[in-house]
């Protein structure tokens, strides 16, 4: 199970980096023509989605339309994958394995010295008394 999740987790990450370089060639692209920067300006910001809305398989659709649709995806998409990785990054709480490892190491403490193992058997013995 955790080979698997090892390999989603890479993919997902590859996915990630892939749209982010895609996206920022396709920006480069369209920033390196006669328009420059201002081709930027010059999208449909207000109406994307009603242009996207006429997709039909013989339709002419605005390629800034999609750029936009694209940017808003990939910065949702990002939203997300931060959300995940945070909640990847708490730590657990102690799990039963975790509890009798320290219950196992303090009694190898408490044989490994001598005054501490009788010290503790005198207090044994009063709580057994009481």
């Amino acid at each position: 199970m955790k080979l698997w999740r090892i390999f989603f987790s890479a993919l997902s990450n590859s996915f990630f980096a892939l749209n982010w370089i895609s996206f920022a060639w396709i920006s480069f692209v369209m920033a390196s023509g006669q328009e420059g920067l201002l081709v930027f300006s010059t999208l449909p910001w207000s109406s994307f989605l009603t242009e996207l809305s006429t997709i039909s398989p013989q339709g002419n659709l605005d390629s800034g339309s999609v750029w936009i649709a694209w940017l808003i995806l990939s910065l949702a998409y990002s939203w997300a994958m931060l959300g995940r990785q945070n909640s990847l990054r708490k730590v657990p709480t102690n799990t039963h394995l975790d509890v009798a490892s320290l219950v196992k190491n303090k009694k190898l403490e408490i044989e490994s010295d001598p005054e501490l193992k009788q010290s503790l058997n005198k207090l044994n013995q009063l709580l057994k008394n009481s």
